[in-house]
């Protein structure tokens, strides 16, 4: 009797568990890239208040990496830091950012400043995996505002989070 009721405690264990592991397995890695850097922008905008410490998000899009970096590094510090660049996952690339003035920059490095006033400038980041794209829109205040399960044309000055080409 005791073996059955193990039995059937772990057939219901696996009944709730299965969806969820196998949504995990699956999910793809522009999402999982989506993720990243909304739980990224939340950490950094938070730390920055809490430490009272400007950071910076570098996103570099030649080589869709990213890391973090704060004004008063030593060079030798920044350096390191560069080298331990994190890559995006998957074969996720952006595909540009939109900063302040609706400048669309495609290529190089863009610095996202998370100041300790709670502030940080806005910014819409396209991100790409094959035919498939996503679009995260930034605002100066709350923070994300918008998610996009595709290539959302949006202008900075129109909204923040407003899809435009729709």
């Amino acid at each position: 009797m005791e073996l059955l009721i193990v039995i059937a405690l772990i057939g219901v264990t696996l009944v709730f568990a299965i969806p969820t592991t196998r949504e995990a397995l699956t999910v793809n890695s522009l999402k999982k890239t989506t993720r990243l850097l909304v739980g990224l922008e939340r950490q950094l905008r938070s730390e920055a208040v809490r430490d009272q410490t400007d950071y910076i998000l570098v996103l570099n899009i030649s080589d869709n990496t990213y890391y973090v970096m704060s004004p008063d590094m030593t060079p030798e510090k920044l350096q390191e830091v560069e080298k331990r660049a994190q890559k995006l996952p998957g074969g996720v690339v952006i595909r540009d950012i939109v900063k302040q003035k609706n400048e669309k920059i495609s290529q190089g490095k863009v610095e996202v400043l998370f100041a300790r006033n709670n502030i940080s400038p806005p910014l819409v980041i396209h991100l790409a995996d094959g035919d498939e794209a996503m679009t995260l829109v930034i605002n100066p205040f709350l923070g994300v505002t918008a998610l996009y399960d595709h290539y959302a044309d949006i202008s900075v000055d129109d909204g923040m989070g407003r899809d435009t080409s729709k």
